[in-house]
């Protein structure tokens, strides 16, 4: 009796296995089945980004989001290197991000680096472990790809956008003129946060002739008159927060936050 007994159980063991085994995903009630989950990580100047969507679609839900500030771009302007210690906290950051992708069974991880590592001499020697790490292929943007990959954004997420698109992170200013689906070719420019503080050895009245003299170069920028400017990145998000907590703005959503150019002038000088 008792070895049939556990002949018995062993079986129903096995078979609730094979049962779990075969067992269909169900996804949460009121989504739909898009397959598995993708990722992106974005080794940026300032920040390394990981996000996971839930999956591959027109548009799609995060369902992970994290940042870690290694200031990868902080002194590539005046040494030309990324610095030490901030490529240890990138690859701490992005072996962290590979484990978390491991966890939730992330098949496909798109990674692309940006200004800091196409601008730094060891850029290329910090992208081959970064990949080792990953376990992936990371693509290094140039300063016109970005751009365009900026203002492809926006269309995605604005209805018939109309305006000049400037996306300012740590390392770089891109801007593109946008119309509809259509974009003209856009403009890179060392202007980040970390690479103009760099530039300028923290003096705020280099950095803004620093600004004034670039910007003027940029001939495309006159055709922006009375129109929208489409401010993407994290600095400008950070400008938005801060407007938002002053104003008493009810929603904490930053998505098509929007300000006039004169308010906005005004609070830069008070944030200033």
């Amino acid at each position: 009796m008792a070895n049939r007994s556990k002949t018995r159980r062993r079986a129903v063991s096995s078979a609730a296995s094979k049962a779990r085994k075969r067992r269909t995903v169900i996804p949460a009630q009121g989504r739909l089945d898009h397959g598995p989950p993708v990722a992106v990580v974005d080794i940026g100047s300032n920040s390394v980004r990981l996000v996971i969507y839930e999956g591959l679609v027109r548009s799609p839900t995060p369902i992970f989001n994290e940042k870690v500030l290694a200031g990868l771009g902080r002194e590539v302007q005046s040494t030309g290197l990324l610095a030490t210690d901030a490529v240890e906290k990138a690859l701490g950051a992005l072996q962290r991000f590979r484990a978390l992708c491991d966890t939730l069974k992330v098949p496909k991880v798109y990674a692309i680096a940006t200004a800091a590592c196409r601008d730094a001499s060891n850029g290329r020697a910090f992208i081959s472990e970064a990949e080792r790490v990953c376990r992936t292929k990371i693509r290094v943007l140039s300063g016109p790809r970005e751009a365009e990959y900026t203002a492809l954004g926006v269309i995605s997420g604005i209805h018939r956008p109309d305006g000049i698109v400037g996306d300012l992170g740590g390392g770089s200013l891109e801007l593109v003129d946008i119309e509809g689906s259509r974009l003209r070719k856009g403009v890179t420019l060392p202007l980040g946060g970390l690479a103009l503080r760099d530039l300028s050895g923290y003096s705020l009245g280099k950095a803004e002739r620093l600004v004034r003299r670039a910007l003027d170069d940029v001939k495309f920028l006159k055709r922006g008159r009375d129109r929208t400017f489409y401010a993407v990145g994290g600095a400008w998000r950070a400008l938005a927060r801060l407007h938002m907590w002053q104003t008493g703005y009810p929603f904490h959503v930053m998505h098509q936050y929007r300000i006039s150019a004169r308010e906005a002038l005004e609070f830069s000088q008070l944030v200033h």
